[in-house]
């Protein structure tokens, strides 16, 4: 991870920290950690307000440099799953939905072995989604598993019954089934069917 430790820790404390550098005109915000835009917590002009529970969100900041994973590839940016209830952070990712996985590993442990739904169809769909999980997740704001076959299969904040993920999962490919093309020879015995 690429922390120092005078940076502040945690979602809620680097998003304040960065707020300032934002409107001055005079610094290069982007390279500052902070709540990516469109995630849980961002917020332009004040400080996002830190939860009661674990709750899931991203941090990002530009990068431009190779990555951290030393693969020799050039990142523009890196992500972090965090948590706007305390001050856990994820390792540090190429893409917003690997982070977005990670934090919900923090708050949601368990979702992975969630049933995976089909996208939202008419009015008993928010029923069905509540029978299957257990009691209480989307209440709490735990995530929805949605089968996406589309162009769009990211992870949608907020998308969830409850107000929380709606993570995308990519159906298993259907199993190809090789058909012979050549017809094959028959050796049948008429007197062995008798």
């Amino acid at each position: 991870m690429t922390t120092s430790p005078d940076e502040p820790r945690g979602a809620v404390a680097r998003h304040t920290a960065y707020l300032p550098h934002r409107w001055d005109k005079s610094t290069n915000a982007r390279p500052i950690w902070r709540i990516d835009w469109g995630q849980p917590g961002f917020t332009h002009r004040t400080p996002p307000e830190p939860t009661v529970d674990h709750r899931p969100t991203v941090l990002g900041r530009s990068w431009d440099r190779p990555a951290p994973d030393g693969s020799g590839d050039t990142w523009p940016y890196l992500h972090r799953g965090a948590c706007l209830g305390c001050t856990w952070e994820g390792p540090d990712r190429r893409r917003t939905d690997e982070a977005v996985e990670d934090a919900h590993d923090h708050t949601y442990p368990g979702w992975r072995d969630l049933p995976a739904l089909p996208q939202r169809q008419g009015r008993g769909w928010t029923t069905h989604a509540t029978n299957l999980y257990p009691e209480g997740w989307f209440d709490a704001g735990g995530p929805v598993r949605t089968l996406r076959t589309g162009i769009e299969k990211r992870h949608l904040p907020g998308a969830a019954p409850g107000g929380g993920y709606d993570l995308a999962v990519t159906p298993p490919k259907a199993r190809q089934i090789t058909a012979i093309t050549e017809a094959l020879p028959l050796d049948y015995d008429a007197s062995e069917a008798a």
